[in-house]
C-alpha cells in the first residue's frame, strides 16, 4: 500500500476498540449479511481478514498472477448491473472490484491486474491486533440475545477464532454454500487504486 501504516490503524487499546470502531465494524458487517444471506463463519472472517490485512501478501509473479485473471476471464459472462466496487474496510481503505462487472467496461484484464499489483507492492505489517479485537467484537454479536445470536453460534465462532489466531491470522477460502450462492470472483485493492482504476475504464466508483 502506498502511504504511511497509520492509514490502515484503528483505535484499538488494549483488545477493545473505541465506539466510533465499534459502530463502523458493525455497519461493514451488517451490510454484507445482509447483502449476502448465505454468508458463514469463514466468510465473515475472510471479510474481516481482508479489512485487516488488504491483499494480505506480496505478489511473486505478475505473469502467474495475469495468467489467473485471464483465466477467470474466460469462465465468465460480463454484467455491468453488478456490483462493481464493494467496500470491506470500515473506513473504506480497502475494497473488492468484481471482475463480472469489470469486464462490462474493460475486457482487457491488465488496468486490474496493474491495480492490483501496485497495491500488493508495499504490503504493510499484519495488523494481527486489529483482527484480532475484530473478530472478538463479532464473537460478543454471536453471544446470547446478541445481534447474530440467531444466525451464528458463539460456541462455533469462539473456536474458530481460537484456532485462526493459533495459526496466527491466515487467510481463508470462501465457504462452499457462499461460492456456490455467489460465485465470487474478485480481486482487493487498495481504495485509491480502486478509484484511479474506474477512471481509466469509465466506470463510475460507487462502492457498496
Amino acid at each position: 500500500m502506498h502511504g504511511s501504516g497509520s492509514r490502515t490503524a484503528v483505535n484499538v487499546v488494549n483488545g477493545h476498540l473505541s465506539t466510533a470502531e465499534t459502530e463502523s465494524v458493525l455497519s461493514l458487517l451488517g451490510a454484507h449479511l445482509q447483502r449476502y444471506p448465505a454468508m458463514g463463519l469463514a466468510d465473515v472472517y475472510k471479510l474481516l481478514h481482508q479489512a485487516a490485512f488488504g491483499v494480505g501478501h506480496r505478489i511473486t509473479s505478475k505473469k502467474e498472477t495475469r495468467a489467473w485473471l485471464e483465466h477467470e476471464r474466460g469462465l465468465l459472462r460480463p454484467d455491468a448491473a453488478q456490483v462493481l466496487i464493494e467496500g470491506v474496510h470500515p473506513a473504506g481503505v480497502w475494497v473488492r472490484v468484481h471482475l463480472i462487472p469489470y469486464l462490462a467496461y474493460r475486457h482487457d484484464v491488465r488496468p486490474l491486474l496493474d491495480a492490483y499489483m501496485r497495491s500488493a507492492r508495499d504490503v504493510e505489517p499484519r495488523q494481527t491486533e486489529q483482527m484480532a479485537a475484530w473478530w472478538a467484537f463479532f464473537e460478543q454479536l454471536c453471544a446470547e440475545d446478541a445481534a447474530y445470536a440467531e444466525r451464528f453460534s458463539a460456541r462455533e465462532a469462539r473456536l474458530f477464532g481460537m484456532v485462526r489466531a493459533e495459526e496466527d491470522w491466515p487467510a481463508v477460502h470462501h465457504s462452499p454454500a457462499y461460492l456456490r450462492h455467489y460465485r465470487p470472483f474478485y480481486r482487493v485493492l487498495v481504495r485509491e487504486e480502486a478509484e484511479k482504476l474506474c477512471a481509466k475504464i469509465g466506470a463510475p466508483f460507487a462502492p457498496a
